[in-house]
């Protein structure tokens, strides 16, 4: 019997139940990152508040023993609905007998990741709503890029710290961060008939051209923690575009259900052999305050 996706045997729940945390925790990228609620028992919904800013204009002179007039503060409400995300294994008892892999030890894992993935997918859609903006479709991304996503997060007034989410090819691609932070190596002479035909090494840009060699990665760049996730659309109304975005935490809102994140059920079919697990997610996402996030669309084809 063939597998619907990856299932676990009667009896390996409770191992499952904490490897699917452990896989969640481990691959999950978003989650620590946003603003998170926990809706209150009997409510589907979280409710968030995008408060206004006041600045230096809002403060007045006043003269001695006389009244100022006051200022309003407002808030705006953001809410977030509570919905079901659901992937559901199952496996019969032929296949565990007859399988020379370890399905009980696969099954956690493979269903935190997949909840661990969706919940990174849903929230990293919100980056393409910002409307404050860097690069743009068919640009390369610059240094330049995050240094304007810094001043506007800045500008804004959004509190620190300051987070850069970039797909894969953001990062690693030939037109990604890391390949900002070194030229290549040459063995011929360069453009001007005065060069020598010396060979030049790469040459890499300081401490984080050094870092990004020797680790392959960057963890944190121009005031921002660097990220990643697989989950980001790198191909923007196929144009060979990626939706990466730098935010602060109070941009995006994540409600979790009123009885946690995710659960793992099993459900024994004894007619049919087989027992089912089904892992579901209960959450939903909202941006809360705009001007806290900038939506960075670059060129990785």
């Amino acid at each position: 019997m063939a597998l619907t996706n990856t299932g676990t045997a009667a009896g390996g729940l409770g191992r499952t139940i904490g490897d699917a945390v452990i896989a969640f925790n481990h691959s999950n990228v978003m989650y620590p990152l946003v603003t998170v609620k926990q809706a209150a028992r009997g409510s589907n919904h979280v409710q968030f508040s995008d408060w206004t800013k006041l600045t230096s204009s809002n403060v007045t002179a006043a003269t001695q023993a006389t009244a100022t007039t006051a200022v309003a503060i407002t808030t705006d409400a953001r809410t977030a609905t509570i919905s079901e995300h659901v992937i559901e294994s199952q496996v019969s008892d032929l296949v565990l007998m007859g399988s020379g892999d370890d399905v009980e030890g696969q099954a956690g894992p493979a269903l935190g990741n997949a909840v661990s993935a969706k919940l990174d997918d849903d929230l990293v859609e919100l980056g393409k709503t910002f409307s404050q903006t860097e690069c743009g479709a068919g640009s390369s991304l610059a240094l330049s890029h995050i240094f304007g996503s810094m001043r506007q997060l800045r500008a804004a007034g959004a509190p620190m710290p300051y987070n850069l989410v970039l797909s894969p090819k953001q990062v690693w691609g030939a037109k990604g961060i890391i390949s900002l932070l070194h030229n290549t190596a040459i063995d011929t002479a360069g453009s001007s008939t005065t060069d020598t035909a010396t060979a030049r090494p790469i040459g890499m840009m300081g401490a984080k051209g050094e870092e990004a060699f020797q680790t392959g990665y960057v963890g944190s760049i121009a005031g921002f923690n660097v990220y990643w996730s697989d989950q980001i659309d790198e191909n923007v109304g196929s144009g060979g575009d990626a939706a990466g975005f730098a935010f602060s935490k109070g941009a995006v809102g994540l409600g979790v259900g009123a009885e946690g994140l995710f659960r793992v059920r099993t459900q024994r079919e004894e007619s049919e052999r087989m027992t089912k697990y089904v892992c579901t997610g209960f959450w939903g996402q909202v941006e809360v305050k705009d001007a806290y996030g900038v939506y960075i669309l670059s060129d990785v084809s």
